[in-house]
C-alpha cells in the first residue's frame, strides 16, 4: 500500500519538489532559470538575424546574376 504525496509541483529549474503554489525551490534555481531564458532568447535573436540576412544575400546574388 502506497502513502499519497502531498499536493505539490516541480521546480521547473532542477526538478526538485516544491509547495504547488510555487515554481522553483530557491532564490538559486530562480536565478539560474532567467539566465537560461535570457541565454535561449539570445540565441533565437540571432538564429532569425541569421536567416534573415541569408534571405537577404540570397536575394542580391540573384538580382546580380
Amino acid at each position: 500500500m502506497t502513502i499519497p504525496l502531498p499536493e505539490h509541483d516541480h521546480c521547473k529549474n532542477c526538478g526538485d519538489p516544491v509547495p504547488f503554489d510555487m515554481q522553483f525551490c530557491c532564490m538559486d534555481c530562480y536565478n539560474e532559470y532567467q539566465e537560461k531564458q535570457k541565454k535561449e532568447k539570445m540565441r533565437e535573436v540571432k538564429f532569425w538575424g541569421l536567416a534573415a540576412l541569408t534571405v537577404v544575400v540570397i536575394f542580391v546574388i540573384a538580382i546580380l546574376v
